[in-house]
This record gives structure tokens, sequence and C-alpha cells, in this order.
């Protein structure tokens, strides 16, 4: 919206929604690179690994260092209407979109979880990697 951090934060504490400063600092500027590599992901060829202009640097406590989210446009049956949902994809190395669109296959494999849904569309959209500041 183009507000400051300081105003944010200030709003965020009259609804009593805050937390600790530096934290919410923190997550301000997490956000703010992923706004700003929104949907640049989904521009690199299948078979390119995404450069570091594309690949959001986060400072969250992420399970492994890279994260991919990706857009699933499905169905549950042939006939249905398309629904769309977002699954996030987690890695420890660097992943092409093709690789990306494999593990959501692979996912999506499991009969328990997903047998009903048809994939008719996978658009991986944004590179997430995790910086050291949590890295212990």
């Amino acid at each position: 919206k183009g507000q400051a951090a300081s105003k944010f934060i200030a709003d965020m504490r009259t609804a009593g929604l805050s937390y600790r400063r530096t934290d919410m600092l923190s997550d301000w500027r997490s956000i703010n690179e992923l706004e700003s590599k929104k949907d640049l992901f989904k521009y690199v060829r299948k078979d390119y690994y995404p450069t570091e202009k594309i690949v959001a640097q986060v400072e969250w406590d992420l399970d492994k260092e890279f994260m991919y989210v990706v857009n699933i446009r499905k169905r549950t049956s042939p006939d249905a209407p398309i629904t769309e949902r977002n699954v996030n994809i987690q890695s420890d190395t660097p992943m092409t979109p093709r690789m990306v669109e494999q593990a959501v296959t692979e996912k999506w494999s499991d009969p328990w979880k997903y047998q009903a849904e048809i994939i008719e569309e996978i658009i991986p959209f944004i590179a997430v990697h995790r910086s050291g500041i949590w890295q212990q």
C-alpha cells in the first residue's frame, strides 16, 4: 500500500495485534521482498534455475533452505469447475520450475490425500530462500 513500517507497527499496536518490534520489522522486510518478487518465478524457463534477482530472501524459520509456492488448478471430476489451491514445496537445494512441477505431481500421487483431484495446471510463481539469520 505504500505504508511505512513504523506506521504499520503503530496501526497494529492500536488494533492490539503487535509483537516484538524487531520481529515485526523482520517480517515487514520479508513480506516486502516477497511482494516485490511475486510472479517472477513463473517466467523462468522450465529447465533453468532462478537467479538471485528472482528469489525472495526471507528471514523466516523454514524447515528447508528453499520454498516454492505453486498455484494448482484442479478439478474433483471431469465435469466439475476448476478450483485453485496454493501448495508450498520445500527443498534443501535450488529447483527449476520443471523440478517443482515434478515435486507437486509426486506429492499429488498420494491416494489418501488427493485421490479425487485431477490437476489441470501447475504454475510455480514464487521462489523463496531462507536467509542465514535463523540458521543455528
